[in-house]
């Protein structure tokens, strides 16, 4: 078990990244060393409080020869507020091969480029302004402004905080007021080493919007266009009556 205590009053509900990078972070604490987070898959069962305490209880699942397997539930006044499977693999040599490509046209350093207003903590955010507005994805920079040192967990676990930040389902149809927009399943693979103390370029895709949820998808690139992490999320999407 694991406890995380509070980390600042935000106005709105626990922020679901916060809680998806610390489960991330417990589950790096039981395997064997030398492992790293490969992939992660978790559900959003009920809001946080971001002023009360959150326990982390992980369970091995199982240690192999080259990967390990881990539950994890988030654990807030005896209510689970999120449940993840996470597995951590021996890296091993092989072919590399990527056919996607970073569609990033302008810079993070770029005169172009805006900060966004964000959320997290610790986190800087930009905005390429050059883009058409009819375009399907959101797109952002984003870097960790703390340097993380060498430990790849902790890139995995700042790449997990910020992968759950924004949407793209604002590409399937405008952007408006009025709509409850909630997490409610994310999963994130880790493809090759990033570096979040370094900009890292992250394309969100609309997928699906029906039945009051949509699915969006997402492509985290660093800035040499390496594309670092794979991301999917199902969110409520629902209008305010």
């Amino acid at each position: 078990m694991f406890r995380a205590g509070t980390l600042f009053d935000d106005p709105m509900h626990l922020y679901g990244g916060q809680v998806a990078a610390q489960a991330l972070f417990a589950v790096g604490q039981t395997v064997p060393q030398g492992r790293v987070p490969h992939s992660m898959h978790c559900y959003f069962l009920r809001a946080g409080d971001p002023m009360k305490a959150v326990d982390y209880y992980v369970h091995r699942d199982r240690d192999g020869r080259s990967y390990s397997s881990r539950t994890v539930s988030a654990i807030q006044e005896g209510r689970e507020i999120l449940t993840m499977s996470a597995s951590f693999h021996i890296e091993e040599d092989g072919p590399d091969v990527q056919p996607v490509q970073s569609p990033a046209q302008v810079g993070p350093e770029d005169p172009g480029a805006k900060e966004k207003i964000h959320r997290t903590v610790d986190i800087e955010y930009r905005d390429p302004r050059d883009l058409p507005e009819a375009r399907m994805a959101r797109e952002v920079w984003m870097r960790c402004t703390v340097d993380l040192g060498e430990d790849p967990l902790l890139h995995a676990c700042v790449i997990a905080y910020v992968s759950d930040m924004f949407t793209g389902l604002f590409g399937l149809v405008p952007q408006q007021n009025g709509i409850a927009l909630s997490s409610l399943d994310h999963a994130v693979w880790f493809l090759r080493h990033g570096r979040a103390d370094s900009w890292l370029f992250m394309e969100l895709k609309g997928e699906s919007l029906s039945h009051g949820r949509g699915l969006y998808s997402g492509d985290i690139f660093d800035e040499e266009g390496r594309l670092v992490a794979k991301l999917m999320q199902e969110s409520l999407f629902r209008p305010r009556s």
